[in-house]
């Protein structure tokens, strides 16, 4: 397996933990409107975050190229993978927040304001939907081209 496609499948797994458990503390305990008013749920999820963006970084120092290792396989390939994978995501996360604020205006446009909890969620779904957008069309496109055959 390519260092690439172990990367995807390593930041796949922990920013899925992430947002699966961000959803869980963000949407319970009074949702949206009361997470601005609850300290415990901000830190819970910040410290959630963090440990997130903590693990990624280990896995990426984990797997990094040491000369005492099987060299790995990265080629043009990989490096044509990335680049459209990164094209791909800004798309997808540029598109998803643009829709998840024009969606917030119209529900609480007769209010007149939107509960600053929203603008958490966002935001931290922000980073968490980029690593899991670009993590999933890695693997998409590196399925796509076939892959190089290592196991």
């Amino acid at each position: 397996m390519t260092q690439t496609k172990k990367r995807a499948l390593y930041t796949l797994a922990i920013w899925g933990f992430a947002a699966g458990g961000f959803a869980a503390m963000f949407f319970s305990g009074g949702g949206p409107a009361a997470f601005d008013g609850d300290k415990g749920r901000i830190v819970s999820t910040a410290i959630l975050i963090g440990f997130g963006f903590l693990m990624y970084f280990i896995m990426l120092y984990l797997t990094r190229s040491r000369p005492d290792v099987t060299p790995l396989i990265v080629d043009e390939r990989d490096e044509s993978i990335a680049s459209r994978a990164s094209a791909i995501t800004l798309v997808v996360v540029l598109a998803v927040v643009y829709l998840a604020c024009i969606v917030l205006w119209e529900v609480y446009r007769e209010q007149g304001c939107v509960p600053v909890g929203w603008m958490w969620f966002l935001g931290y779904a922000n980073a968490m939907m980029g690593f899991l957008t670009h993590a999933t069309v890695t693997l998409i496109l590196d399925q796509g081209m076939g892959g190089h055959g290592q196991s």
